[in-house]
């Protein structure tokens, strides 16, 4: 049976915990120091020759109070010993099997850290005063805006001349390069998203060539195939025969920030979605969009308006806010410039796009095999969430609607979506995704439901 020696341990803080956890720093003071201890052994046989190139199972406990005491946090790394029999690691990056790592308490009595390879007890020893620097994550220091005072915790400050945050303005990010056609004079660091005209790009668009950074500083190509801007939607299509559609792409743009949130972006035969619902609270104006309204107001309402599942902002946090229709075409604009609440019509191009048959787009009510499936999460549904694989990137979500009544339902099953288009005057088209299918359903109802919103690029 091989033994294994334990012959240095290597312990690495940031920073030393004495009395009242007290840090010094130059600029931006932050109690937190990493969340693990780096461990180097040299790994021996029994008869003293290194262990090399050898795999090497190695478990960590700390115990607390005594080298006996209860186990705090255990964990297990599966290693390769180099040439020279040495092995690296991390305590509090492995797989845990009991604790975790950042609750363990380190202000709070002895630690003791216990070694094991395999089965083999390499010894247990017991953390020093340095360790217990990670309790500095624990402590509140901060640094006053203005002034030279910096707080250490429990009431402590202590005056450092040029201390003050103030001498420390945060770095302005974007681009530095005034050749570039987004230059920013703004900007105090650069964060290598210069463009410059002329350059190549790729506008992530399969239907362009040569895709270029254009005068605009956009990236776009010539279109080659498929419909393009102003080309005529879904051919054949008595619905949407006459109706244009943009289908230049997302141009390589992953991400946008509105009103705060940050959106990411998906492109879909050719169109530029928002991959999340909507969940501004004012119109592209700033005028703020009416909300908290009672059972009765919500459902007779014929202005914009909007409300939060259940009025829990943690439902507001992942599955967007529900507005009625009427905000979908105020004049004020609910996306932001450049997008807009799609058509009923560009919600078909998005379904052909995905497989839809054009005599299936037209069709009221459960249409399509798959497509409804490529555009479900994977997450946050009900069970069975059947053929939910969001292939398209589309990333629906079961996010309920708001009544008539003033009710709240579906939530967890069912993902609504308006369309900007008028049905008549009282109805409007949406969309439908349902937790037992993996179809796309197309109908019309009351203009003053609150259903989710998506952003479609212009």
């Amino acid at each position: 049976m091989k033994k294994s020696l334990l012959q240095n341990v290597i312990l690495v803080f940031t920073c030393l915990l004495i009395a009242n956890c007290f840090a010094l720093a130059t600029s931006s003071l932050l109690a937190q120091s990493p969340q693990g201890i780096p461990y180097q052994a040299v790994m021996r046989n029994a008869d003293g020759s290194v262990m090399a190139n050898s795999a090497v199972s190695l478990t960590f406990m700390i115990h607390d109070g005594t080298a006996n005491g209860t186990v705090v946090y255990q964990e297990s790394h599966s290693l390769t010993s180099n040439a020279q029999g040495l092995v690296s690691c991390v305590v509090g990056n492995g797989v845990e099997s009991q604790g975790s790592f950042s609750n363990i308490n380190w202000g709070s009595g002895a630690k003791f850290l216990h070694v094991m390879m395999g089965t083999t007890d390499l010894g247990t020893q017991q953390l020093m005063s340095v360790p217990y620097a990670l309790y500095a994550g624990a402590c509140d220091i901060q640094v006053s805006l203005t002034g030279d005072t910096l707080y250490t915790g429990g009431g402590n400050f202590v005056i450092i001349p040029g201390i003050s945050a103030a001498n420390f303005p945060p770095a302005v990010l974007g681009c530095t390069d005034n050749a570039a056609c987004n230059y920013s004079s703004a900007a105090t660091q650069n964060d290598n998203s210069c463009l410059y005209t002329g350059a190549t790009c790729d506008d992530g668009n399969a239907n362009t060539t040569n895709d270029v950074i254009n005068g605009s500083c956009v990236c776009a190509g010539t279109q080659t195939s498929g419909s393009g801007t102003g080309a005529q939607l879904l051919p054949g299509n008595a619905t949407c025969s006459v109706q244009n559609i943009s289908v230049t792409g997302c141009g390589g743009q992953t991400s946008l920030t509105y009103d705060g949130r940050t959106y990411d972006l998906v492109e879909i035969g050719g169109q530029c979605w928002f991959a999340d619902n909507l969940a501004t609270d004012q119109y592209r104006n700033g005028d703020l969009i009416p909300t908290g309204l009672s059972n009765t107001a919500w459902g007779s309402t014929t202005s914009g308006a909007y409300a939060i599942y259940n009025n829990d902002p943690v439902n507001d946090l992942t599955y967007g806010k529900l507005y009625n229709w009427y905000t979908t075409v105020d004049s004020r604009g609910l996306c932001p410039t450049g997008w807009h609440v799609p058509t009923d019509c560009e919600w078909m191009y998005l379904e052909g796009s995905l497989g839809l048959s054009i005599t299936d787009q037209e069709t009221v009510g459960w249409r399509g095999t798959n497509e409804g499936g490529a555009m479900k999460a994977t997450t946050n549904w009900a069970s069975p969430n059947t053929g939910a694989t969001n292939s398209s990137g589309f990333t629906g979500l079961p996010g309920g609607y708001r009544n008539l009544n003033g009710s709240y339902n579906n939530f967890g099953n069912v993902g609504y979506w308006w369309s900007s288009s008028e049905y008549n005057s009282n109805y409007a088209w949406y969309r439908l995704l349902n937790y037992y299918n993996s179809n796309v359903y197309r109908s019309n109802s009351n203009k003053q439901l609150g259903f989710s919103v998506r952003c479609l690029r212009d």
